[in-house]
C-alpha cells in the first residue's frame, strides 16, 4: 500500500485538468512536439542498490499543458560492491504541467515500463522487470524553444511477480533527474 500512495497521488494531479495557468496561454499548446533527454541518479530507500541512467524521448501534447509521450533508458546499477550491471528499457510517460509562469513552469508527471537487464536486479530478482516513477518537476525557458527540465520522482522496479510472488524482490527509491528538452 505504501507503494501506490505517490503512485495515484500522481496520477490524479497530472490528470486533474485544467491547468492553473489563469488567462495566458499555454506554456505548450496542444499539438506541440517536444524532445527530451536527461540524466538520473536512482538511490534505493530500503535497499542498497544505486542507479543512474540517462533518457532520451519524445512526446506530443494532446492537450494544452499535458503530454503523452515514450522514452528510452539506458541505467547503470551498483547493487554491491563488485556488482554492477546495466539495464535498457522503455516507458510511458504521462505529464501535465500544472502552474506556469513567465518562463518556467511546475509539472506532474509518471512514467512505466519493461526493463531487460544484464545481472538479476536485484540480486533475488529477475533479469526483466518493471519500472514505475512518479513526481514532480520544473521547465526553465533557456530558449525560444529550449528548456532546461528536472525535478524528483519516486522509483519502483519490480517483476510484477511474472516468476511468481517468490521471486519478485523489488526496489523503491528516490530519483533525482537534470537535462533539456526541445520544443519542436
Amino acid at each position: 500500500m505504501k507503494h501506490v500512495v505517490p503512485f495515484v497521488l500522481t496520477t490524479v494531479l497530472t490528470l486533474a485538468a485544467p491547468a492553473f495557468a489563469g488567462d495566458s496561454p499555454a506554456a505548450f499548446p496542444k499539438g506541440t512536439f517536444t524532445l527530451q533527454a536527461y540524466g538520473t541518479v536512482a538511490s534505493g530507500i530500503d535497499a542498497e542498490e544505486i542507479f543512474d541512467s540517462a533518457a532520451f524521448g519524445g512526446s506530443y501534447y494532446l492537450f494544452d499543458n499535458v503530454s503523452l509521450g515514450v522514452e528510452a533508458s539506458g541505467y547503470h546499477f551498483v547493487q554491491a560492491p563488485g556488482d554492477d550491471g546495466w539495464m535498457y528499457g522503455v516507458a510511458g510517460v504521462l505529464r501535465h504541467h500544472l502552474f506556469q509562469f513567465d518562463r518556467a513552469t511546475l509539472f506532474a508527471d509518471v512514467t512505466f515500463g519493461p526493463a531487460e537487464a544484464t545481472k538479476r536486479v536485484p540480486d533475488a530478482g529477475t533479469y526483466f522487470n518493471f519500472t514505475t516513477r512518479a513526481g514532480i518537476g520544473a521547465t526553465w525557458q533557456l530558449q525560444d524553444n529550449l528548456y532546461l527540465i528536472g525535478g524528483a520522482r519516486y522509483f519502483h522496479l519490480s517483476n510484477a511477480r511474472i516468476e511468481g510472488p517468490e521471486r519478485n524482490p523489488s526496489i523503491n527509491g528516490v530519483e533525482g533527474y537534470v537535462g533539456l528538452m526541445w520544443k519542436l
